[in-house]
């Protein structure tokens, strides 16, 4: 077990971020009720997971709360959930299990942590890019939807996802065609995510971009409402 840590925290400097189609591998974690976890344990399933800490006093009691309401909502024959603690220090087992029962849905989805060097090392491969400064932890908004066999489908970055999107993502992993709207909304999401600034300052080219979406958000419902007006 030390070997394996000390040979995690060699490679923790060097791994790449993974990107839409990577495979995640294995790594050893522990859930909230103290019980090895890792993801192939649910290959199979398509799975959602985001990144919170039960001492944070920002957005991760949201994110949190629409885990849980997720996890209600999805069918749990196809779908897992899972949030991963940036703050393993302090998020033990006992800690996440209260955290997770504060938020209901406590059968149908996990909260896990592990060694520090493992969750770091997830950090940097997802992209959440974590930092300790005293009991706060700062890190990406960043929720990750991995396909049944374990590969990145989908990353949503920010936290303006809604859980029936990330259910729609996720049943889409799993095989079910995705609706062209939502793809488009959760673009527009990332897109104002990657640039952290309003509307305005964006280059002119990328505001050209933006109008040519909304235009197409707009115009979807429009022309399938005609289409069924038509086909009545």
């Amino acid at each position: 077990m030390v070997a394996a840590l000390v040979a995690l925290l060699g490679v923790v400097a060097f791994a790449p971020q993974l990107n839409e189609g990577d495979a995640i591998g294995r790594i050893a974690l522990v859930d909230q009720d103290g019980r090895a976890f890792s993801f192939d344990r649910l290959h199979g399933r398509a799975v959602v997971v985001s990144f919170v800490y039960t001492r944070c006093t920002d957005s991760c009691a949201l994110v949190a709360a629409k885990l849980a309401q997720l996890a209600r909502a999805a069918d749990p024959r196809k779908v897992a959930v899972v949030a991963l603690t940036v703050d393993p220090g302090y998020d033990r087992p006992p800690v996440l299990l209260r955290y997770r029962h504060e938020f209901g849905a406590s059968q149908r989805w996990t909260l896990a942590t592990g060694a520090p060097a493992a969750l770091v090392f997830l950090e940097r491969r997802f992209g959440a890019q974590a930092q300790q400064r005293g009991t706060s932890v700062e890190h990406a908004d960043l929720a990750v939807v991995l396909d049944p066999r374990g590969r990145i489908a989908r990353l949503v970055r920010g936290d303006d996802w809604t859980p029936q999107q990330l259910d729609e993502l996720a049943e889409a992993a799993a095989g079910r065609a995705q609706d062209p709207l939502l793809a488009l909304q959760l673009w527009l999401g990332d897109a104002a995510a990657r640039c952290g600034q309003a509307v305005s300052s964006l280059s002119t080219g990328t505001e050209l971009t933006l109008v040519a979406a909304l235009s197409l958000l707009i115009g979807v419902p429009l022309v399938r409402g005609a289409l069924h007006d038509r086909a009545g």
